[in-house]
């Protein structure tokens, strides 16, 4: 990417997880999504490093879950 003629790469992203029980999900796709204070980030654990992080909550992010590809077809289907 390059920003006014600068090269900008990408190297790190970093988050802490919420001190929540029920934050962190580990989904079918072998990614684990968590609470980062009031955004989600998604962890990848083969290659262990985040992702991404998704922003835009108002307030911090107390649980995280994936739902599954099936229950997400039949909703679909409809």
């Amino acid at each position: 990417m390059s920003v006014d003629g600068i090269g900008v790469e990408r190297v790190f992203i970093g988050a802490g997880c919420n001190r929540i029980v029920n934050n962190v999900s580990w989904g079918a796709c072998d990614l684990v999504a968590f609470g980062a204070e009031n955004g989600v980030a998604i962890f990848c654990p083969k290659a262990a490093q985040i992702l991404t992080t998704l922003p835009g909550h108002k307030a911090s992010v107390n649980c995280t879950h994936w739902i599954p590809s099936s229950k997400l077809r039949s909703k679909v289907q409809l």
